[in-house]
């Protein structure tokens, strides 16, 4: 291959990487997000980029449900935005709570680590769940953030956590998730 096929190859592999980059951290979120984004949960600003929690309406056998998901998107405003993350959403049938555990990685061009972003992230069904906690493997628990989003309540923690467990208003374990 000459020097001309080379650059032509260039400007192509720079168009279609600058074309998976949006101006905005909205746009990135509306058009880089493969599913239909009912809800944004919350959007958690890191040092990273953005984690991105949100609800999508999904099929799960023949019925339509309300599905967790979750997006990594990195950038700013000067070289624009990307969702990075390995875009897939839960769902799983449960009276009490569900839960959507997953890690973020981020690697260079060269395939170094860059950045690692574990969370945990749910929702809470039952009206007699007042507080979330969640573990590492651990065991000690603490106290995960409730989101209230109109009728619905949600619970995330960013970091390697592998159990949540919801509690009465006493205190009483109601349930526990995780492995």
């Amino acid at each position: 291959m000459g020097k001309v096929g080379r650059a032509i190859m260039l400007a192509m592999c720079m168009l279609l990487l600058a074309a998976c980059r949006y101006e905005t951290l909205d746009q990135a979120i509306e058009e880089g997000i493969p599913f239909n984004i009912q809800q944004i949960v919350h959007m958690e600003k890191l040092k990273e980029g953005t984690l991105v929690l949100y609800t999508t309406k999904q099929k799960d056998g023949a019925e339509r449900v309300d599905a967790l998901g979750a997006a990594f998107i990195e950038g700013n405003s000067k070289d624009g935005w990307e969702n990075v993350g390995h875009n897939h959403w839960i769902y799983e049938k449960n009276d009490f709570m569900m839960q959507y555990k997953d890690v973020f990685h981020v690697y260079s061009p060269d395939g170094k680590l860059e950045v690692k972003v574990p969370f945990l992230f749910g929702k809470i069904n039952s009206p007699k769940i007042t507080k979330v906690e969640v573990a590492k493997s651990d065991k000690k628990f603490s106290e995960a953030k409730v989101i209230k989003k109109g009728k619905e309540r949600y619970y995330y923690a960013i970091g390697d956590y592998q159990f949540a467990r919801g509690l009465s208003k006493d205190g009483k374990e109601l349930n526990r998730q995780g492995k």
